[in-house]
């Protein structure tokens, strides 16, 4: 992915999201997305997380850009790419969570310069692709309780920022994620069951960047005392991969692998309490 050493200014990207919100006023210059736009708007579904879509777009000159999109005229959502870091860039891939296939959406894309320049087009719609891919609800009887939902994050390699938490992968839901801030293979995290519990199987659901980077492939499991487990297989919303494992403790390190570098972390990682031990 090409960027730039290009740092965009607080206060252009303060006024950026006043823009997209509506909230800009009389005085701020907003010139039309077309003049800096290189590339047509594409959009497709996520292929390995059903319910997400990905917006495709390059610009003339490195800026941060934002869509802003949402089911009615009043749109609601606001996402730029992970990509940016505070940095201009040229080539922008968005993710967008909770952009279901078939589903027509209204939006508008908007972009700041270094120089302060607004940019933002005209209100459009798209259409992701008709798809059957669906989340699994491989959490259900042929596994038991995830144990690891809820526990306690103790210790973490890095988070990009406090809403890429580590305590993300263990809350249930699939719209938070836990993003390191640039371990690649180096990135773990530690929780805390509260009690000691027996696990029969893990899943590693890892994030995945648009261009492929970040992506998990392979983990470890370390308990409390010390015993590692693996490698095991990461999967991602669309094919979760269930390991099967057989360990009893408290304290759970999870530890990447193979990875494709970049923020790696985690959607979901989850732990699995024997059927049996679960009224299965």
């Amino acid at each position: 992915m090409r960027k730039t050493n290009l740092i965009i200014g607080v206060g252009a990207f303060a006024l950026l999201v006043a823009a997209c919100s509506g909230g800009a006023d009389e005085s701020t210059s907003v010139r039309p997305f077309s003049e800096v736009q290189a590339t047509e708007a594409t959009f497709e579904n996520d292929p390995t997380f059903p319910g997400r879509g990905i917006l495709r777009v390059d610009t003339t000159e490195p800026m941060i850009c934002a869509i802003v999109w949402g089911e009615t005229e009043d749109l609601g959502n606001f996402n730029n790419s992970l990509d940016m870091n505070g940095t201009g860039i040229v080539e922008h891939n968005v993710l967008l969570p909770g952009a279901e296939a078939g589903q027509t959406y209204f939006y508008r894309l908007q972009g700041s310069t270094a120089d302060g320049t607004l940019y933002q087009s005209e209100l459009m719609t798209f259409t992701l692709p008709a798809s059957d891919n669906t989340i699994p609800d491989d959490a259900a009887a042929e596994h038991g309780v995830n144990v690891a939902e809820g526990a306690t994050v103790i210790e973490v390699s890095s988070e990009f920022s406090a809403s890429w938490a580590g305590a993300n992968a263990f809350d249930g839901d699939l719209n938070t994620e836990w993003s390191s801030a640039g371990d690649a293979d180096e990135a773990f995290v530690t929780i805390d069951l509260g009690s000691a519990q027996e696990v029969a199987g893990v899943e590693f659901l890892t994030r995945t960047m648009t261009d492929g980077s970040a992506t998990t492939e392979t983990f470890f499991v370390v308990v409390d005392d010390g015993e590692r487990f693996g490698p095991f297989v990461a999967g991602n919303p669309a094919n979760p991969v269930f390991n099967e494992i057989s360990f009893t403790a408290q304290i759970l390190r999870f530890e990447v692998q193979d990875t494709t570098g970049g923020n790696t972390g985690a959607i979901e990682i989850r732990a699995f309490s024997p059927v049996a031990m679960s009224g299965g």
